[in-house]
């Protein structure tokens, strides 16, 4: 446990330099006697000249430090992959060890690993850090690409922080994979893809029947492999017709249907300020891509409405061009109905504000000057409250 402790101080990792920070060589000399120097680079016996091609002492290099890596993770019992091993100085050649590399840990603070090598005899000081392990999500199973990603594929595992992983399951959950991703590794950013809901035809569907719920079906796919124009409710299709024929298991596009909905349109022009009435409209079924965002699809509550800009015969009537009327204008003649003792009478008075059907209205007198108030019935009507 005091090992384990004293190896899980974080050092920079880093090459030994001048007399202990650079890699060391150290021949034994005839009198048994080590002699300690720093090399710029290590004279290579002839029997190993095939170290020194092209890429030779890197891969020589790269070799004694995984080595290095492995035999300090073993001894710690430490995950290799937590395991930083300090870089050789590039300056340094190490040959190829005939009889393999021997390491120990020759200080008592086990942040240096020694490598001793008997033919050629050598030995090199490489600086030793394990880093601290955190908690990811990773993939629970491998998937391939395509594949969405839910919940039940993730699982927690400990990584080194420089190997990245998964920190809420939100960056992943309901997301594709571009690529096939293994068991254990995190996908990045750019192995993800966004999905969407598609309708696909169950049965082969003919042109002009009506589109049934029950030859179709939804389900998610990555945006990049949805047509344009794809559908995305089958519930939604309810009135539809298709225009031409669909195979089975193909998906639905906006161009296999005829969808149709109604529709307010004006059967006149009519101008700003005109107040709407039922015979100035009419209701027709349209093609729903024709369709304008904010269209009317009844006539009732349209009645006594004013409309806001020019409508020409056949467009269709949009929320934003009509609004209620006003019934009763500031300092018109208004007749009140009153009712007292089961009688009703209908007296003039004058209104002090605009207001609309519904509405409750300020009403004077003008015989009395007294004031009243009213409910909005009709176009310069209104009953006492």
């Amino acid at each position: 446990m005091r090992a384990q402790m004293l190896f899980a101080r974080i050092v920079g990792a880093a090459a030994l330099g001048a007399a202990a920070a650079s890699s060391m060589a150290q021949p034994t000399t005839s009198s048994g006697t080590s002699a300690l120097r720093a090399t710029a680079a290590v004279a290579q016996p002839a029997n190993t000249a095939s170290a020194s091609a092209p890429g030779a002492s890197a891969s020589a290099r790269d070799t004694l430090r995984e080595q290095a890596r492995d035999w300090a993770a073993a001894q710690t019992a430490t995950d290799a992959a937590l395991i930083r091993i300090g870089a050789l100085d590039g300056r340094v050649d190490p040959p190829v060890c005939g009889n393999g590399y021997r390491f120990d840990f020759p200080f008592e603070a086990r942040t240096t690993v020694r490598a001793l090598c008997d033919n050629p005899v050598r030995q090199y000081y490489l600086r030793v850090s394990v880093e601290r392990a955190r908690q990811r999500l990773v993939l629970a199973r491998s998937m391939a690409a395509g594949e969405i990603i839910s919940p039940a594929d993730l699982t927690v595992r400990d990584l080194a922080g420089s190997q990245g992983g998964i920190e809420s399951p939100s960056q992943v959950v309901g997301r594709s994979l571009r690529r096939a991703v293994n068991a254990g590794e995190a996908p990045s950013a750019n192995d993800l893809e966004e999905v969407a809901t598609i309708v696909r035809a169950v049965s082969d569907l003919k042109a002009g029947d009506p589109v049934q719920a029950a030859s179709l079906r939804t389900e998610l796919l990555p945006r990049s492999r949805i047509p344009p124009g794809a559908m995305t409710r089958a519930d939604d299709l309810s009135r539809a017709r298709l225009r031409r024929d669909v195979p089975a298991d193909r998906i639905l596009v906006a161009d296999d249907l005829i969808d149709t909905r109604p529709v307010v349109i004006a059967r006149r022009n009519m101008m700003r300020g005109e107040t709407l009435d039922s015979a100035a409209l009419e209701v027709i079924e349209m093609d729903r891509r024709a369709i304008p965002p904010d269209n009317l699809s009844s006539i009732q509550g349209l009645e006594q409405g004013e409309v806001t800009g020019m409508i020409r015969a056949g467009e269709p009537v949009r929320a934003s061009m009509v609004r209620p009327a006003l019934m009763v204008r500031k300092g018109q003649v208004v007749m009140l109905s009153v009712a007292r003792a089961g009688i009703e009478i209908s007296v003039q008075v004058e209104a002090l504000e605009d207001a609309k059907l519904g509405d409750q209205v300020k009403l004077r007198n003008p015989d009395s000057g007294k004031p009243l108030a009213g409910m909005v019935t009709g176009r310069g009507a209104a009953r006492a409250l």
